[in-house]
């Protein structure tokens, strides 16, 4: 079996396939290059290869799949692609079974299984005494984090490439977490940055002001002290409306507290600990503590009180009956970041030799 990390397309295209490919798991960009890395394969020994879809949850899927699976009167390879095999019914699981064992020559199946209900069809297939061999290729879904970095590194590595740390947590930051979104958006880094190592600095020039902003990625700049970058990100996400006044609060708030949670943890705990008791990715602890570091207890304060007020201002107003217009709420929204993020004095400034005294 192929290891969840494994590109299935390392394979060498002009390597034979087996009778019977299993694809087990959800993730759809490990799941897709896999059927494709099939069908390229069978394409190599014979380029008219077809390709036969059938919907293990569609109505008729069986008798469509007994079809696909069937010769041509016209003769012809085909890959037989079988998706949606964790909600099948018996009668389909039947013809699978039945169809694989006795295949027509020249003939593939590719059956996807997520791995989650009906583990009895999986285990069967598994079971299965297939002539010629089975290969199964494990697609799980890659998680946040560190095996979603540990991927994108991976790709830089297929291009031989390489991505610095720091360029892989802005690649994330930017895109998000959907693993077909950020293999394109590296494969569009490499083909846009010649020199190595990429970093930071390349991801934000390719991708300011094309990504979508999250609310939490404004947070993040308020409660780093980044002012202008965070205007930026408020400016270009309610522009865009990719954010909401109240989103944005809400995403504030949610950031605040897990910047207090991460710095009151105790100390000597690890990363991954404190990741768990604050509720975010290990890999935004070291940026919380070094936010939570910035802040003094009365500012940190007068910052609490003051999201609660743009809070009821972005939902109405601050007393019954008041109501404001949506430009005021923009209004209130920067003003709390520019109070909040830039007009604070900053412990971190002092000790680089710089001043942030109020203007």
């Amino acid at each position: 079996m192929l290891s969840p990390m494994t590109p299935p397309g390392t394979s060498t295209p002009t390597q034979e396939p087996a009778p019977l490919t299993l694809l087990t798991g959800a993730e759809p960009l490990l799941l897709s290059r896999a059927v494709a890395r099939v069908v390229a394969q069978a394409r190599a020994i014979d380029p008219q290869v077809e390709r036969r879809d059938v919907d293990a949850q569609a109505p008729g899927a069986a008798g469509d799949l007994l079809t696909a699976l069937s010769p041509s009167l016209f003769g012809g390879a085909a890959v037989v692609v079988v998706s949606g095999l964790a909600d099948a019914d018996e009668s389909l699981s039947s013809v699978l079974s039945a169809g694989v064992v006795d295949l027509p020559p020249e003939t593939w199946v590719v059956a996807l299984h997520s791995g989650e209900r009906n583990k009895r069809a999986l285990a069967d297939l598994r079971s299965l005494v297939v002539p010629g061999g089975t290969e199964e290729v494990a697609c799980a879904r890659v998680k946040a984090g560190r095996p979603t970095r540990e991927l994108l590194a991976q790709e830089a590595r297929r291009a031989r490439r390489r991505i610095t740390p720091d360029g892989l947590d802005a690649l994330v930051m930017a895109i998000g977490s959907d693993i077909g979104l950020l293999v394109g958006a590296l494969e569009q880094l490499l083909a846009d940055n010649a020199e190595d190592p990429i970093d930071a600095a390349d991801v934000s020039a390719t991708f300011a002001g094309v990504a979508q902003v999250s609310g939490f990625q404004l947070a993040d700049a308020v409660w780093e002290g980044k002012a202008t970058v965070a205007l930026e990100r408020l400016r270009w996400g309610l522009g865009s409306q990719s954010m909401t006044g109240a989103g944005a609060v809400g995403s504030l708030a949610a950031g605040l507290r897990a910047m207090v949670k991460v710095g009151g943890a105790p100390r000597g705990m690890s990363e991954a600990d404190v990741a768990r008791l604050a509720g975010v990715p290990p890999f935004k602890v070291r940026a919380l503590r070094d936010a939570a570091a910035m802040w003094e207890p009365g500012r940190l304060a007068d910052a609490v009180r003051h999201l609660a007020e743009v809070d009821a201002q972005i939902k109405g107003g601050l007393r019954p009956g008041e109501s404001l217009e949506p430009a005021q709420k923009v209004r209130a929204l920067e003003a709390f970041i520019v109070e909040s993020a830039g007009l604070q004095e900053r412990p971190h400034s002092r000790s680089r030799g710089g001043s942030s005294a109020r203007r």
